[in-house]
């Protein structure tokens, strides 16, 4: 059996089965407990996802290269909060990201 093979099988059966899952959810009835819980799933995976994202971007380096994705993270939650849309992290968070790279880059490139 090649990988090729077992990478193609595990990513079809990945797929199946959020599929299902998807299908059946669709079909069956959920207690309104239970929906207004599952709303809050989708953020908060996300929210997850850059925070380990920042905190293994800023450990073990130099207070430089720290500095963008935090500075970033807190434009990105600060836009959330003032506006209560959680796009507008990536509106927000992505450019200032970016800035603050290359003025950290021009920074430590021309020494200042």
């Amino acid at each position: 059996m090649s990988a090729w093979f077992v990478v193609l099988a595990v990513g079809l059966g990945s797929y199946l089965f959020r599929a299902g899952i998807v299908l059946i959810a669709d079909r069956v009835a959920m207690p309104a407990s239970l929906h207004e819980a599952t709303e809050l799933v989708a953020p908060v995976a996300f929210a997850a996802l850059a925070a380990s994202g920042v905190a293994q971007a800023c450990l073990g380096v130099a207070v430089t290269d720290a500095l963008p994705p935090l500075v970033a993270a807190a434009a990105a939650a600060s836009a959330v909060a003032r506006t209560g849309r959680s796009w507008v992290a990536v509106i927000v968070g992505l450019p200032v990201l970016w800035l603050v790279n290359t003025v950290v880059w021009l920074g430590v490139r021309y020494g200042q």
